[in-house]
């Protein structure tokens, strides 16, 4: 799911990577205080803390958001070759940042090097739209994170953060309510997956309010009835947990991340507890598997990560300057590449597909499938169904608070899939 602050701002990092919980883990921990302390010298215009803070956190992570708000502080300190180069790098990686407009580059207006890199962003700004409405939920105020399908019924399911509760819907847009937190149990719905046979729906859940905050859980429902078949749920006292994002294999076996754990969980077919599979990550979120490879990804602040399922042996997947891979939210595997539903720090959201090469860690080609869609208002995750992805255009989080109040609701509009073929 995307985070805003707690669970809520953006997946693209922003203020949810200050609600991970790896406290004790260095370096991680200290990241996160660079970061948050980045933040504010960057939103309270004290640009030489700003830089201070930036320097550390561009050396343990290439997000285009920290790297774009450290070249305007570099250039507002009159570092102007370093805010240069910086931003070379970025044009390089595709971003379409609006520089000519932002003023805390205007002392390098009528240079040579940020003329051209100017020229490159809004080449990148280029629009590519492939989507088209697949269908329109009648509720303004669902604010919806996950969904899936069940291609044996035809019907998508979609989770709701602001009202606790899974949605079933035709293709046509007919929903009616399928399970309820009030019911069942769960806080809010998270990523969520139909299982292999049809026969049940899997859903993370998490709440941050209240003494509650921080408990987690993955939730078993079956189909069609949603009855509770089984439910797996960890508390705060070690530390908070949100299950945000879950992968299926044809197995039997459940993978699924813990974004505030900072870990990604094992369910093993017929078990009946959790099993801590990788840890060490800040804010996993996105999760996918190749499993005629025998391959986990898994998406977090740091970039694209790849785990051999045979020998557990990760790494960080290069991009060798071509891309990025930050601000990845829902994750797909399919025919040898990756699709990801992505922002770049800044609010520039687009459906992206990444191709690998036979090794799985370097990112060979980039394909953008959509971009810069007036209807995007946080686009979140998706569902893979006869080689088009239907995906959540406008999950509106932001205006979702850790209290569960809805900022401004009379603004909000009505959620949108959309959906876009990919082969």
């Amino acid at each position: 799911m995307k985070p805003i602050p707690s669970l809520l701002l953006r997946q693209c990092f922003l203020l949810l990577v200050l609600s991970v919980v790896l406290i004790g883990e260095s370096p991680a921990q200290d990241i996160i205080n660079d970061y948050q302390q980045f933040i504010t010298a960057y939103n309270e215009k004290k640009y030489e803390p700003c830089v201070q803070f930036g320097i550390p956190l561009v050396k343990y992570t290439d997000h285009p958001g920290i790297q774009y708000k450290l070249a305007e502080c570099y250039c507002q300190t009159d570092q102007l070759a370093k805010s240069l180069d910086l931003l070379g790098l970025l044009a390089g990686r595709g971003l379409p940042y609006k520089v000519e407009e932002n003023k805390g580059f205007s002392r390098l207006y009528g240079d040579k090097r940020f003329a051209e890199y100017a020229a490159a962003f809004l080449k990148n700004r280029i629009a590519v739209n492939k989507s088209t409405v697949s269908f329109e939920i009648n509720d303004s105020l669902l604010i919806p994170e996950g969904i899936a399908y069940d291609s044996l019924r035809q019907t998508f399911f979609i989770g709701s953060l602001a009202r606790h509760k899974v949605i079933r819907c035709s293709g046509n847009g007919d929903c009616s309510d399928f399970v309820t937190g009030a019911a069942s149990g769960f806080w809010m719905a998270l990523g969520m997956k139909v299982s292999p046979d049809f026969k049940s729906l899997w859903l993370c859940s998490a709440s941050e309010q209240d003494t509650l905050n921080g408990y987690s859980g993955l939730f078993r429902f079956e189909i069609p009835s949603g009855k509770l078949i089984q439910q797996f749920v960890m508390d705060n006292k070690k530390g908070p947990h949100l299950f945000n994002d879950l992968v299926l294999t044809g197995g039997g076996d459940i993978y699924f991340t813990d974004s505030k754990g900072g870990k990604v969980w094992r369910i093993l077919p017929g078990s009946d507890t959790l099993t801590e599979y990788a840890a060490g990550f800040i804010y996993p979120n996105g999760i996918a598997a190749d499993e005629e490879n025998k391959v986990l990804f898994v998406a977090d602040f740091t970039g694209l990560h790849m785990i051999d399922l045979v020998t557990g042996k990760r790494s960080l997947i290069s991009h060798q300057g071509r891309t990025y891979l930050n601000g990845i939210d829902g994750l797909y595997y399919y025919k040898g590449s990756l699709i990801g539903i992505q922002d770049s720090g800044n609010q520039d959201d687009r459906v992206v597909r990444f191709y690998y090469d036979i090794k799985k860690n370097i990112i060979t080609r980039t394909e953008t499938l959509q971009s810069f869609r007036k209807d995007f208002i946080i686009p979140t995750t998706g569902a893979l169904v006869n080689g088009q992805l239907h995906y959540i255009a406008n999950a509106q989080l932001r205006s979702l608070q850790p209290d569960g109040s809805l900022t401004n609701p009379e603004k909000l509009v009505k959620p949108v899939i959309l959906k876009l073929k990919v082969e």
